[in-house]
């Protein structure tokens, strides 16, 4: 009988079968957590973004209105602004955001209640007005961004 026969047993079948077990399952998970990431660090891109958007909205208005008025109602920013003029127009934001926490001035907003918060006639020529934004996804409440800043404007009517 010769013992120079080629091929594989099956213990070094099973022993490469396993090998190639890990290596993959070390990779699907490693390819899972990656993804995970990218969708949680793609979600904090979007309220960054849309944070952004609000305060250069705000800023907009501040800078172009003679006054104007914040409604923070069903997770909605509604902005009622009038000009020199006194030609006025209604604005809301189309992104739904939980604003508990956000303070403007000296009012807190809370979204939790059913009452919509109202801040009135912000008059930019006499004042700079302090907010401090504060946004939270309605899908996943963890997923919250905080935006301190000042409105300012040229102040011309100091009194």
């Amino acid at each position: 009988m010769k013992f120079n026969q080629k091929g594989l047993t099956l213990v070094e079948l099973i022993a490469a079968l396993a090998l190639v077990s890990l290596i993959a399952a070390a990779a699907w998970t490693a390819l899972t957590i990656g993804m995970q990431h990218g969708a949680a660090e793609t979600k904090k891109t979007q309220l960054q973004q849309d944070s952004n958007i609000i305060i250069s909205t705000l800023i907009n208005v501040h800078r172009n209105s003679e006054k104007y008025s914040l409604t923070f109602e069903a997770n909605k920013l509604k902005i009622e602004s009038c000009n020199d003029a006194g030609i006025c127009e209604n604005n809301t934001l189309d992104m739904a955001y939980d604003f508990t926490g956000t303070i403007i001035g000296s009012h807190t907003v809370d979204d939790t209640d059913a009452v919509p918060d109202s801040i009135a006639n912000l008059t930019p020529k006499t004042a700079h007005t302090e907010i401090t934004l504060v946004i939270t996804d309605l899908k996943n409440p963890k997923q919250s961004l905080s935006v301190k800043t000042t409105l300012t404007r040229m102040l011309t009517n100091l009194n």
